[in-house]
């Protein structure tokens, strides 16, 4: 049968409260394609469960796309969101993800319309749940596409190598809080919700939250799940399930495709190469493509992200990459040659002009790039040591002893300008999102707004290479050793990887472009206490940190290293207010930069490309 036999029928929308095992009934939208003759399926079933609101436009207009091709799309409102009873307790009790994702894929093969396959789909969220539901090994799932979802949410996400996730989780939770059922119904809570919202800045500086003094203190239940991500800095068996760590249950993901989709400026880079990893014994296809795009929705676009630009060929259809999966894995449409792909389908960032474009941002550019393996074979390892003059040296030689101090005032945090968090709608000014010049920026929170280089700071310590005398292609995992002592026996770590573009006529200071970070908290419950005490050294690795980006002629190759990212990381509850942090170099303390396999030749290609030029 033509797959695309219904783009001259219509679909129906059915709606039902589907009862699960408990009891609990969870609002369901049907999307049933017709033939042109009034004949409808069977035909297989693209699911997304989704705490985000099944009518969202965009989730609307998915379910159409694929109606449009002969699917039947199945959308439906988690536990306590949306149109469903229950509650929504996220990271709290038992969850139920998987087994109401069971019950809807019965209920679903039970359908006149239905053939009887399945596959799923969704970002964050609804790719966590899309995970919980595949170790219950339903008979009915047969293929998955898992947009930038988590493995490890205690492990990154939630909280990052022990630091809580402020930026990211406040946020969320009052954005939920806003969306929430009970907030629809009440004017007065909606009301008190909105004041946290006017309010958020101030709720932020007073972090960490109490007992009913948060911004989502109107609903206790959301305050719960809030203050249980914060306040564990240890992960204790409530963190041991599924939906929020996978890794324990690896060993039952059944053998079905999967594609995994994540991004340069996305979460969830760490936990995709981790999946791709933890199941490559599997025998069906497990993909992956990374991008340029932040977490958020419309996933795939668009083709610039923060004060940085990719060109239009960054950007996917993601409704286009989901229909060819699903074509040759529930339809078998050219389903030979899509298990024939490439492993990793990635976009190495760079190659662009380096101007100013007509929208003010940087042309950074970018080309698809395609590998059987990740790092991609053919690469050498990177060695680099830091030194105490701030300069990032290939390592050929013995560098001689040296310390570079970062002096650390917590009231003054370094702000973050740049990352994988959006700058949300609910909170204007609150981060500098995606790839931005590593400047003091105005609109990120506390921010001096002076322009001038985070570089400069006395608690951020720069590490650079010379100019490239050559292109550089640095593309697979980076990690960074650290050799640390502290006058206080707790402090972080944030380490970023960046482009340095020189000084030019559109960029008189040149722009640093943040590629990748990273974040570490050594504190009493984390086992990595720096030595006050006693003066030795502790090494401290932060990473893998997965890059893929070409570093110009003339560019530099930097490492940034401070104390704080504030807004995004909450400030470490034990560090002292002010102190020292010393980051040795060289002899038997040498603090490095290392990637296996991530440097490749780029000799090659420039040459074919001078010659297409010319």
């Amino acid at each position: 049968m033509n797959p695309h036999w219904l783009l001259h029928g219509r679909t129906t929308r059915e709606t039902v409260l589907l009862t699960c095992r408990d009891g609990i009934r969870l609002a369901t939208d049907a999307y049933v394609p017709q033939a042109p003759d009034g004949t409808r399926g069977p035909a297989p079933t693209i699911v997304e469960r989704t705490p985000y609101g099944r009518r969202d436009p965009e989730l609307q207009a998915m379910a159409y796309f694929f109606a449009a091709r002969g699917y039947n799309v199945v959308l439906q409102d988690t536990r306590g969101r949306g149109d469903s009873e229950g509650v929504f307790q996220h990271y709290l009790a038992r969850p139920h993800e998987g087994e109401d994702g069971a019950d809807l894929l019965t209920w679903i093969a039970e359908q006149p319309w239905s053939d009887g396959a399945v596959g799923t789909t969704g970002l964050s969220y609804t790719g966590a749940n899309q995970q919980s539901l595949a170790i219950t090994n339903h008979p009915a799932l047969r293929c998955q596409v898992i947009l930038d979802a988590g493995l490890n949410y205690f492990k990154r996400t939630v909280r990052e190598e022990g630091a809580f996730v402020l930026g990211q989780l406040g946020t969320y939770a009052l954005r939920m809080a806003l969306s929430s059922p009970q907030a629809a119904r009440d004017p007065l809570l909606r009301a008190a919700l909105e004041h946290s919202r006017d309010h958020a800045a101030d709720w932020f500086r007073r972090a960490p939250w109490r007992r009913g003094a948060s911004p989502v203190s109107a609903l206790p239940e959301y305050e719960d799940w809030l203050l249980f991500a914060q306040d564990s800095v240890i992960a204790g068996p409530e963190w041991d399930n599924p939906q929020m760590n996978l890794e324990p249950y690896v060993d039952r993901y059944p053998d079905i495709p999967v594609l995994l989709v994540t991004s340069w400026y996305g979460h969830h880079q760490w936990a995709t190469f981790r999946k791709l990893e933890l199941l490559a014994h599997h025998r069906k296809p497990k993909r992956v493509v990374v991008g340029t795009w932040l977490h958020a929705d419309p996933y795939g676009h668009p083709d610039f992200v923060g004060a940085a630009a990719f060109g239009a060929q960054s950007s996917l259809n993601m409704n286009e990459v989901r229909l060819r999966w699903f074509d040759a894995h529930l339809r078998g449409v050219e389903a030979e040659r899509a298990t024939d792909t490439p492993t990793v389908t990635y976009f190495r960032l760079g190659g662009g002009s380096g101007r100013r474009d007509a929208n003010g941002r940087l042309a950074h550019g970018g080309c698809w790039r395609e590998a059987d393996q990740w790092p991609p074979a053919g690469g050498r390892d990177l060695n680099w040591t830091l030194t105490s003059d701030g300069r990032l040296e290939t390592g050929d030689d013995a560098t001689p002893a040296g310390r570079r101090d970062l002096r650390v005032d917590l009231a003054r945090p370094v702000p973050t300008i740049g990352s994988s968090i959006r700058n949300p709608d609910i909170i204007p000014g609150f981060v500098a999102s995606g790839g931005q010049d590593q400047r003091e920026l105005p609109d990120a929170l506390d921010s001096p707004g002076s322009g001038l280089p985070l570089a400069a700071r006395p608690d951020v310590a720069a590490f650079r290479s010379a100019p490239l005398a050559d292109d550089v292609d640095l593309t697979g995992p980076l990690f960074v050793d650290l050799w640390l002592t502290s006058e206080s026996a707790a402090c972080d770590l944030s380490v970023k990887i960046v482009d340095e573009y020189p000084a030019s006529r559109d960029w008189p200071d040149g722009f640093a472009l943040n590629l990748a970070d990273g974040y570490r908290r050594c504190a009493s419950w984390t086992q990595l206490v720096a030595g006050a005490q006693n003066g030795e050294p502790t090494l401290v690795t932060v990473g893998p940190l997965h890059v893929s980006n070409r570093f110009a002629v003339g560019h530099r190759i930097r490492v940034d290293v401070a104390n704080s990212s504030w807004p995004r990381y909450d400030r470490n509850p034990e560090a002292l207010d002010r102190f020292t942090v010393t980051v040795h170099c060289g002899g038997a303390t040498a603090s490095r930069l290392r990637g296996p396999g991530v440097a490749h030749d780029l000799a090659t290609e420039v040459a074919t490309q001078q010659t297409e030029q010319s």
